[in-house]
């Protein structure tokens, strides 16, 4: 199987990113001693308002995608 170099990058970006994560979090839990529960409930609550940020952005790119074509029509 040929990886490209685009591929490799993507891949090791992904790994390195997810390692990262995985370290700060056991970082959290055995060094500073922040509850496992704790860092679930903070990190549902990103991904929350992450999904909102995400929806808002989109209905607002559809709001103007609508307006731009109804005002097209109008011409």
């Amino acid at each position: 199987m040929g990886w490209n170099r685009a591929s490799r990058n993507k891949w090791r970006t992904l790994v390195l990113g997810l390692g990262a994560v995985i370290a700060l979090l056991w970082g959290a839990v055995d060094i500073v001693g922040v509850p496992p529960q704790n860092l679930a409930w903070l990190l549902f609550q990103a991904l929350v308002a992450i999904g909102a940020v995400i929806a808002l952005a989109g209905m607002g790119g559809w709001l103007l995608h609508r307006l731009r074509r109804s005002r097209q029509r109008g011409r």
